[in-house]
């Protein structure tokens, strides 16, 4: 588990966002797949707040928490919401590797460790064969384009603008320098066309979702019985940066709940993520923005922009019924 992982979600309003879509999601699809016989497995951190809000908003009783590190498993069985959690001291993998599906699943294998990403996307894909149909995977990749490494000064030319240093024509760019170190990261799940200006940050999460999609597909290939329909993909910032997507396994030649994701608002998939750049606000802020059409006009200043380059009130425009709003509670 990740150090990111244990911040409260006051400080990571863009994963707060992106947890309260993946809900939406759920309870869209939920009639249609009864998924309160789901059973939800995955990594829940120190306190558990996935499962709580999975089993208050659907009703899913069958819950696993998976969790390798021994004292985060300690304080899961004494923070445990719900005495139906079952929590086990394991690894996510070992674990789906011995488990035997007996009913549809809700998986979600949440990541933060960046050099085994391309096991990690391996893992996601083959996970498709092994659940019945019904059953929904959703994956969390860290989507850091830092984490493929630094160059040496001396390695790389510079360029800025129209303008270029001199050694050009012989070093990398940083951006070129990654890519040559991304494809030999995933290895044959590089995608065909991808380019240097997809490794800054603003383009790095979208270039990690084109090899989950490829690799999804190619082994989508090996099942005749079943067909991977897209949901949700996201791409957010909150310190590290990262990229969801998930998808619902299917009959080969069953459309209904595309039918059903296809009339859902936030539907996205890996080709076009929601990027969940939402910005900080005062109250007045917020209640300004929720309450006018011409905030731009009526706040008289610019929010800032973070490094994902998104228009900050146009986000917040497109997700303020699910903006987080904390405040302070004496128990």
């Amino acid at each position: 588990m990740g150090a990111g992982s244990s911040l409260p979600y006051r400080l990571r309003p863009n994963k707060a966002v992106d947890r309260e879509l993946f809900l939406s999601m759920l309870m869209r699809l939920a009639p249609a797949l009864s998924l309160e016989k789901h059973h939800y497995i995955g990594l829940g951190g120190p306190f558990l707040e996935d499962f709580r809000l999975v089993h208050a908003r659907l009703g899913v009783a069958r819950m696993t928490c998976i969790e390798t590190e021994e004292e985060v498993h300690k304080r899961q069985l004494f923070n445990r919401p719900i005495a139906s959690i079952e929590c086990i001291h394991e690894t996510l993998e070992n674990y789906l590797d011995g488990h035997d599906f007996e009913c549809p699943a809700i998986v979600w294998l949440d990541y933060t460790e960046p050099k085994a990403i391309t096991e990690q996307i391996e893992r996601f894909a083959r996970t498709i064969g092994m659940v019945p149909m019904g059953s929904i995977l959703r994956i969390t990749l860290n989507a850091n384009p830092e984490s493929l490494g630094k160059p040496l000064p001396n390695d790389i030319s510079v360029e800025v603008g129209d303008a270029a240093s001199g050694d050009r024509a012989l070093k990398p760019t940083v951006q070129e320098w990654r890519l040559a170190r991304f494809k030999e990261r995933v290895g044959q799940l590089f995608p065909s066309g991808l380019s240097p200006e997809g490794m800054t940050h603003k383009t790095y999460g979208s270039s990690i979702l084109r090899v989950v999609k490829l690799a999804v597909e190619k082994e989508a290939l090996n099942f005749r019985d079943r067909q991977v329909v897209w949901s949700l993909a996201t791409h957010y910032k909150d310190g590290q940066a990262m990229v969801t997507a998930a998808l619902v396994v299917c009959p080969a030649d069953d459309n209904s709940i595309r039918d059903i994701l296809d009339g859902w608002e936030f539907r996205s998939t890996p080709d076009a993520p929601h990027r969940l750049d939402m910005p900080a606000l005062s109250t007045l802020e917020r209640l300004t923005m929720e309450s006018d059409d011409d905030a731009r006009a009526k706040l008289a200043f610019s929010l800032p922009k973070s490094d994902m380059g998104e228009d900050p009130i146009d986000v917040f425009k497109k997700f303020y019924r699910i903006y987080p709003h904390f405040s302070r509670v004496e128990l």
